[in-house]
């Protein structure tokens, strides 16, 4: 699992996804310490589902994606912000009742939207494979002056999630740091959804912070537990991706499950058994758990025959290709194709004429079904044709063959 060619592998792939990754375990397990202590853990679950409701809105009405959740999950939290102790309803009642509209409303909106499967999917459930730069700029100008604010205000926040009372009579303004730490995390859940995806953000809210308070004598030794134990799911679940090829949001997530088992059965062996035999045990288990990943592989599947008649030959004088968009990166053999999709949408935009035939190009490298069908979208607003394209096969299959030779031409 962890070798060189793995680790170039890793890098070459998933790019800058890598920093971000790390960047939002690391604040989310931070911030779910404190969410784990005030007992609103469902407070995660539904700031995560109500950004995917607003990812989705923006996406249907040509919105920035980080728009769109910031807008819904600052919303949220005003709602929160008021006293609930004073009214009929509890907060926990409210925060199910948003749930359950913005999951409801998630799926009506992606419905009706002419997605493909595979964005609707990255909509609901997010992919680290998918981050762009854009993305990275996003989590770090939101995520850094989060944790910044952590770091500030750790004392009045942590007196204000304790023991409220005591802190208003120490003269604490408890309710301007509880809104305040509700405003990051809807904004740092709002900037990592698209990417990361309910689960994800439900995953590094909850389970690192509990796996770390079961382990840990004081709350600072907690957050940095908290924090190697969301870094350490997120090492060996993109590592594992890899391998298996598997989604990794979802690998992290259950990797992460997994430690939090570990913890558990590490305070029932150590009430019953010594230290040293306890830490053994779990030192076996976690030897289990790394050998069970290590032998997760790709089932192999045999190449295609390729004939001689199946090479696509592309006219170059019909119009002028964008070489940056057909060859983005001769020196690389896994391209960034969220940056690649995203130039080319935004030149569709700008000049249709001159960029629909770049579309050929593009397809012919097989990009991944969530990109190939963003390229297809693009192009059928464009010439107002339902285009075929099957994700299933590659370029070079006689129907998608057939796409690329159309699309050659001037239809």
């Amino acid at each position: 699992m962890f070798n060189l060619t793995t680790l170039e592998g890793i890098v070459s792939i998933y790019g800058g996804a890598l920093p971000a990754a790390f960047l939002m375990a690391a604040t989310f397990s931070v911030f779910g310490v404190f969410v784990v202590l005030k007992r609103m853990v469902f407070i995660g679950v539904t700031l995560s589902e109500v950004a995917a409701f607003g990812v989705a809105f923006a996406l249907v009405h040509g919105l920035p994606p980080f728009a769109g959740a910031a807008l819904f999950c600052l919303l949220v939290v005003a709602i929160l912000a008021y006293p609930y102790e004073f009214t009929r309803l509890p907060r926990d009642t409210i925060l199910g009742a948003i749930f359950i509209f913005a999951s409801g409303m998630s799926i009506l909106l992606v419905a009706r939207s002419g997605f493909g499967l595979e964005k609707v999917k990255a909509i609901l459930y997010g992919n680290l494979l998918f981050a762009s730069n854009t993305d990275l700029l996003t989590i770090c100008a939101v995520m850094l002056p989060a944790l910044l604010a952590i770091w500030l205000f750790y004392r009045p926040i942590l007196y204000s999630f304790l023991d409220r009372e005591s802190a208003i009579t120490l003269g604490i303004s408890a309710w301007r740091y509880e809104l305040l730490f509700f405003v990051f995390l809807g904004l740092t859940v709002a900037a990592a959804s698209r990417i990361a995806g309910v689960m994800l953000v439900f995953c590094y809210l909850v389970v690192p912070a509990a796996t770390a308070l079961l382990l840990a004598r004081h709350l600072l030794q907690g957050m940095l537990l908290a924090v190697l134990a969301a870094s350490f799911a997120t090492v060996m679940g993109i590592a594992t991706s890899y391998q298996a090829d598997l989604p990794p949001n979802q690998l992290i997530a259950v990797i992460s499950c997994a430690f939090l088992l570990l913890a558990l059965l590490y305070r029932q062996c150590r009430n019953r058994l010594s230290r040293s035999l306890s830490a053994g045990i779990i030192m076996l288990a976690f030897g289990c758990l790394a050998w069970f990943l290590d032998n997760l592989a790709v089932p192999e599947i045999s190449a295609a025959p390729t004939t001689a008649g199946s090479e696509i030959v592309t006219d170059s004088a019909t119009k002028p290709v964008d070489a940056s968009l057909v060859h983005p990166d001769s020196s690389n053999d896994t391209p960034d194709w969220a940056t690649i999709t995203e130039k080319f949408e935004a030149r569709m935009a700008g000049e249709p004429e001159k960029t629909w035939q770049d579309a050929a190009g593009l397809l012919q490298k097989n990009p991944p079904p969530f990109f190939g069908e963003s390229i297809i979208a693009a192009l059928e607003k464009h010439l107002k044709k339902k285009i075929f394209w099957d994700f299933s096969q590659p370029a070079t299959a006689p129907q998608n063959q057939k796409t690329i030779e159309w699309l050659q031409k001037n239809p």
